[in-house]
């Protein structure tokens, strides 16, 4: 396939035809969210874990100075890398065991939907790029908004021995857990309510923009626009895959924009 029918194949799918977008879960509306805060509970089982397991290699007294908040948040540290790891793949554990339900995991995650191409996710990524892009810069020239202060954590990350960790953190796990929760197990109850595909979209992406509060006006703007063109790429190719490759293209492009931009990356020893 040439590169100019890719592009064009991958617009058919998201700008003709009908939506391909079909929810099918035997998870109720009020039970899924029940779930949701269960996959929540599961950051801070696997939070748990890395602190068990050090305390057992270390000792009481070194989880003591090692655990405080400074380092365990910091991506800096292997640490901060760990928890924050290890904290995603309990959510992604979690959630993937909750969709089974009656064997119905690949209806209930969208999965069952013919994939997307991967022009059409590299497409659905780019968009988001370029509409955050300029939405983030109009909050930086019209509000004065700091352009570099919701990706100081990934600086510092990047800066430091486990930058490969921190890239396979934000680019390949946080896309998975997110998406899988939020776009997949938790939207596919509520659309099937009279709250509609839009109207659940919404909710799912009020409460996955509630978890980047840490943001500023800029980053929440961009998080919640993010959020409903990934509602969109899914409900226009009904696979699931596509808001996951492209919620890790945009955020390949964030890490990047760190990497190579960021006055934090100066400041902080490698």
């Amino acid at each position: 396939m040439t590169v100019v029918s890719a592009r064009a194949s991958a617009a058919g799918q998201l700008f003709s035809g009908p939506p391909r977008y079909a929810p099918s879960t035997p998870w109720g509306p009020w039970g899924a969210l029940a779930a949701t805060l269960l996959v929540f509970a599961g950051q801070l089982l696997g939070i748990a874990v890395v602190v068990a397991a050090y305390y057992v290699q270390h000792g009481a007294d070194q989880v003591k100075e090692d655990f405080d908040p400074s380092v365990l948040f910091s991506l800096a540290s292997p640490i901060g890398i760990a928890t924050m790891i290890g904290s995603q793949l309990a959510s992604i554990l979690i959630v993937w065991l909750l969709a089974g339900r009656q064997r119905r995991r690949a209806d209930t995650l969208q999965m069952n939907s013919p994939s997307a191409s991967l022009a059409t996710c590299l497409m659905g990524g780019l968009i988001i790029v370029v509409i955050t892009g300029v939405l983030e810069f109009g909050f930086y020239k019209v509000m004065k908004e700091n352009l570099f202060a919701d990706t100081k954590f990934l600086a510092e990350g990047l800066s430091s021995p486990c930058w490969w960790a921190t890239v396979l953190m934000a680019v390949v796990f946080a896309p998975l857990w997110e998406e899988l929760t939020f776009r997949g197990f938790l939207l596919s109850a509520l659309a099937q309510t009279r709250l509609g595909f839009w109207g659940a979209a919404l909710v799912c992406n009020v409460m996955w923009t509630a978890l980047h509060a840490q943001y500023g006006a800029a980053g929440i703007a961009s998080v919640f626009t993010s959020g409903l063109i990934l509602s969109w790429l899914l409900w226009r190719t009904g696979s699931i895959r596509t808001p996951i490759i492209a919620h890790g293209i945009a955020n390949l492009f964030a890490v990047g924009f760190a990497f190579l931009f960021n006055p934090a990356m100066h400041a902080v020893p490698a």
